[in-house]
């Protein structure tokens, strides 16, 4: 490619990025339930090089939720791969505050938020976590329009015109749990969807050029860093590549470990085991009872399932009859709706399979890179004149795409939707709620 039309591309996608960022950073609700120590990480590893949390030691007379013991030291018991994903930007927005100091100084309203961030900063001891809040969301809208960025490259990988990957993109970012889950916190699920569709990226492009595949490998396995269910995506997607390139597997295998050798090396520090706390199976339940309970829970239940809160991801069952019906249905689809089917047993199978108090089908939220690849035939075949026009189609999925982006703009933008998960009663309690259609969770309180 000449040098013009790849300085134009990357000028393109800098542009989807600030226009994603902007939309996404605009909405208000921000949700850092169990996301409250991943900065406080992040500060830790940057100012002492370590993952404990014992220069915090005074703030947990009060707030405990998510903290883990182990010999004397305090840690985050959630996965740290969040903590990681934040290292950059921490580190850039904290550059730019020391730069910028002596400008700021120079006027009372740019010097607060200056002095703000290096209070929060340097503090230790009895510190507010709830001072994180609002860059928790800021940096978790940048990582989701990075997301929808790469959504965009797949999409042109996959021979999309410009305007219908714009499209997808923007279903993915807009019509999906990205907007009213991932943006909103640093949940472990916005970094570990952005590596998913980085994998899926990369496994497109290595149709072409196999050598692709080392950067599937290596954002693999921080998808896994980010999230322990993406297990299933490491296993069933190292097979694949192993199955389809045989000859560069070991890139693939190579990139996987320069994030695995580190990793683990750090757990036998700070945990002395292979695994961090968090990725325990034994926080697993299989009771078939509750599992089935689950399975339709995660699909149609009014405050958790996922067709319920995205319905137009109804529409990737059309994708993958059209795609099977060309003739372009290959392994790769056939391993991805493998791993999105076993990923759905999986969410099923813990105790709290609503996800405790969050907006709709938060455990499935990672699945989306995979299941909005399914839509890229439907978006293919829209068209609304012309001798090809599927007005049916067409229309449907404006339709629901429509609906989505309603639904999850309200989630995003209304804290009535989450008060719904104490009030009247806590939905941790009465799971019965979760089934309530006469106060179904996307409307708020109603009374």
């Amino acid at each position: 490619m000449p040098a013009r039309a790849t300085s134009r591309m990357w000028a393109g996608r800098a542009l989807l990025f600030f226009g994603f960022f902007a939309a996404l950073a605009a909405f208000p609700v921000y949700t850092p339930f169990d996301s409250k120590l991943t900065l406080p990480t992040t500060l830790s590893l940057l100012r002492e090089g370590n993952i404990d949390l014992d220069e915090y030691t005074p703030s947990f007379e009060s707030y405990r939720h998510g903290l883990y013991e182990r010999d004397g030291h305090l840690y985050n018991y959630f996965p740290l791969g969040p903590s990681l994903a934040a290292v950059p930007m921490v580190v850039l927005v904290d550059g730019f505050v020391r730069l910028a100091t002596p400008v700021g100084n120079l006027h009372p309203t740019l010097a607060r938020p200056l002095a703000h961030w290096r209070h929060i900063y340097d503090a230790t001891g009895r510190v507010d976590l709830d001072a994180w809040n609002g860059p928790q969301r800021l940096f978790a809208s940048v990582l989701t329009a990075l997301a929808g960025v790469v959504m965009y490259g797949l999409g042109t990988a996959l021979r999309l015109s410009r305007r219908r990957a714009l499209l997808l993109a923007a279903v993915f970012v807009f019509c999906t749990p990205l907007l009213s889950t991932a943006s909103r916190a640093l949940w472990q699920h916005g970094p570990s969807l952005l590596c998913l569709t980085g994998v899926l990226l990369c496994l497109v492009l290595a149709r072409e050029a196999p050598r692709n595949v080392a950067g599937a490998g290596l954002l693999l396995a921080l998808a896994y860093v980010m999230r322990p269910t993406n297990s299933v995506s490491v296993l069933l997607l190292s097979l694949y590549v192993l199955w389809t390139y045989p000859r560069h597997a070991w890139r693939f295998f190579a990139g996987a470990l320069v994030v695995a050798i580190p990793w683990v090396t750090v757990n036998l520090v700070h945990y002395g085991s292979v695994l961090a706390p968090y990725y325990e199976p034994q926080r697993l339940e299989l009771s078939a009872s509750r599992v089935a309970e689950a399975l339709a829970g995660n699909l149609v239940s009014p405050a958790r399932g996922l067709l319920v809160f995205t319905p137009v991801l109804l529409l990737c069952a059309w994708g993958l009859w059209l795609d099977f019906r060309a003739r372009a249905f290959t392994r790769l689809h056939a391993v991805l709706l493998a791993v999105v089917v076993l990923h759905w047993v999986a969410i099923s199978t813990f105790p709290h399979w609503w996800a405790g108090h969050s907006y709709g089908p938060r455990f499935f939220s990672d699945m989306v890179p995979f299941l909005v690849f399914f839509l890229v035939p439907v978006v293919r075949a829209l068209q609304w004149r012309g001798p090809e026009a599927r007005r049916g189609l067409t229309a449907t999925f404006a339709a629901l795409a429509v609906l989505s982006l309603v639904i999850h703009v309200h989630g995003a933008s209304s804290r009535a939707v989450y008060r719904w998960n104490s009030l009247p009663l806590d939905v941790d309690e009465h799971p019965e709620r979760l089934w309530d259609w006469k106060d179904p969770q996307f409307l708020g309180r109603r009374r």
